[in-house]
């Protein structure tokens, strides 16, 4: 067989196509006739048993990104008679092999982005990505106006910069209080995909494992209940807080319990001040602790009723461009006509009441202005245009 049937090892060139065959008496055999059929198709190839590397090379050239799609593919090749992955995932543990792989192809972008700041990375994704809205920075609209109806437009745009600068610090953990439709979520889930982001885990034995990799920590609707005791104690949480190492576990199998060391900065809402009870009575002193950790902004306005709108998908794109202080794409002069025409009545954005800046508010923008373009979000002529109507007051 090795001689006559190609294989990964012997190109099909180099098979000797008029093999000599001995036989004790009268004519031999053909010695294709023994083969199974498919090995006598034309350019057929025998696949042999699959290394490691042959199996990392596998999940590249087909761009598997999750076991499902590797078992899929591996059972597709088995039907059409390559079933070298299909044994390699039987004889293996599938999701420790698989682990490693996806391992190795993200080392060398979570290297590359280890060597930005998280000013740098929210820059890139703007300028290398698109608006999701149907309607072109509708998200951007519906976030000004929410931050507008609360006075606090300009203001909570510096303290998430701020935030994503220094990372987990005193006065820089970020917490947005309000009731339910005042839109708490809805300023900070477009985050959730410039970064790489930890979520708490619903439950489970492991629930900081994936934390080590986190570049910002995403506390939607936190109160420090029963299960957030289970998820963190009260005095590790203060010192979460305030940039110190946490333990986290780890199964074995993974390496086993490590250290948490990042300085991923945690954004949060809640109905209400993050506060510690015993026996149903809140301890002050613990809750005053937790003041000085914790900085608070409150949306005092609600959405009126027949204004709200189910947004499936916050733009993570508009989150980009409202943080880093860039023009509304409403009102940039490349974007279409009907786009602009058909701008949500809800937004905005245009009409902002217009008053002079300070000296001190125009070095931040004029600087940030500066960021946008030097990573490209923003054009030479866009970016001098935008001085100028800085500058004038527009």
């Amino acid at each position: 067989m090795y001689g006559c049937v190609a294989s990964e090892h012997k190109a099909e060139e180099g098979l000797d196509k008029e093999p000599e065959q001995w036989k004790k008496e009268g004519e031999p055999t053909p010695l294709a006739e023994f083969l199974p059929l498919r090995f006598r198709q034309p350019g057929f190839v025998r696949k042999v048993r699959l290394t490691p590397l042959a199996f990392f090379d596998l999940c590249v050239s087909h761009n598997l990104a999750s076991e499902d799609a590797l078992w899929a593919k591996a059972t597709e090749l088995s039907e059409q008679g390559d079933r070298a992955l299909l044994s390699f995932l039987l004889e293996n543990d599938c999701a420790t092999c698989f682990g490693k792989v996806l391992k190795a192809r993200k080392a060398r972008e979570k290297l590359r982005r280890a060597g930005l700041t998280r000013e740098q990375l929210l820059a890139e994704y703007a300028a290398q990505n698109e608006c999701s809205c149907a309607t072109p920075g509708h998200c951007y609209g519906l976030m000004k106006e929410i931050l507008q109806n609360n006075n606090l437009d300009g203001i909570w745009q510096k303290e998430v910069l701020g935030a994503l600068r220094a990372g987990r610090a005193k006065q820089r953990n970020l917490c947005l209080l309000g009731a339910a439709d005042c839109g708490k979520s809805f300023l900070l889930k477009g985050l959730e995909e410039v970064y790489q982001t930890y979520k708490r885990p619903e439950g489970g034995s492991y629930q900081l494992e994936d934390l080590l990799e986190a570049e910002l920590v995403l506390l939607n609707d936190f109160e420090y209940d029963t299960g957030a005791k289970d998820w963190m104690p009260w005095f590790y949480f203060k010192n979460f807080l305030e940039g110190c190492s946490v333990k986290v576990g780890v199964p074995k199998n993974k390496g086993g319990n490590r250290e948490f060391k990042g300085t991923a900065p945690v954004f949060m809402t809640a109905a209400g001040e993050v506060t510690l009870t015993r026996q149903g009575r809140e301890v002050v002193k613990e809750s005053a602790q937790m003041r000085k950790r914790i900085k608070y902004c409150t949306l005092q306005w609600q959405i009126p009723e027949g204004s709200r709108e189910e947004v499936t998908r916050v733009c993570p794109h508009c989150t980009a461009r409202l943080y880093l202080g860039a023009a509304p794409l409403l009102d940039n002069p490349a974007a279409p006509a009907q786009a602009v025409a058909a701008a949500p009545p809800s937004c905005s954005v245009a009409r902002a009441a217009k008053r002079q800046r300070t000296v001190a508010e125009c070095v931040p923008e004029l600087r940030n202005l500066k960021n946008l373009f030097d990573v490209g979000v923003l054009t030479e002529e866009e970016f001098a245009d935008l001085k100028a109507r800085l500058l004038r007051g527009d």
